[in-house]
């Protein structure tokens, strides 16, 4: 009996723990894996940010010159890939900002095809949510709203 109930009660905590969480962010990827997820490896070792407002997806000028830099070096270096990591702040509701993390993503690789990059060379992985900045003890810093950028072979 105790045994059972044992077993039952490990099943139970198990699939707690393996079950999807009411709290899950849903993410979405481009279907394609970054090749250089780490970082580590030479000429593709730099990683580039583009910041937002809160609540936006918008791109200004001055993220227009960052990406046209990523566009440039990833020509000059010979990338094979673009990487884009989406985040967005805990400020809200983790499925909206799941959502806003992706338009993020998209608005930079959106820019990065209008420069000419091909689609297909270009994956988009999600991040999320960010946890905050401790700093400042706050859940909403300028940090938090970004598209991380990274070359891959």
């Amino acid at each position: 009996m105790f045994r059972t109930f044992a077993l039952a009660t490990s099943l139970v905590l198990a699939g707690s723990f393996l079950a999807p969480s009411t709290f899950a962010v849903e993410t979405h990827s481009s279907g394609k894996q970054c090749n250089n997820r780490q970082g580590v490896g030479g000429k593709f070792e730099r990683e580039f940010f583009v910041f937002f407002d809160t609540g936006s997806s918008a791109l200004d000028n001055e993220d227009r010159a960052i990406i046209r830099e990523v566009y440039e070096r990833s020509v000059g270096q010979h990338a094979g890939q673009i990487c884009l990591f989406g985040k967005a702040s805990k400020t809200g509701n983790p499925a909206s900002n799941a959502t806003l993390a992706r338009s993020r993503s998209n608005a930079v690789a959106t820019e990065l095809r209008r420069l000419g990059w091909d689609r297909n060379d270009i994956a988009i992985e999600p991040e999320g949510e960010t946890w905050g900045w401790l700093e400042d003890l706050t859940w909403e810093a300028g940090e938090d709203r970004r598209v991380r950028i990274r070359l891959s072979q």
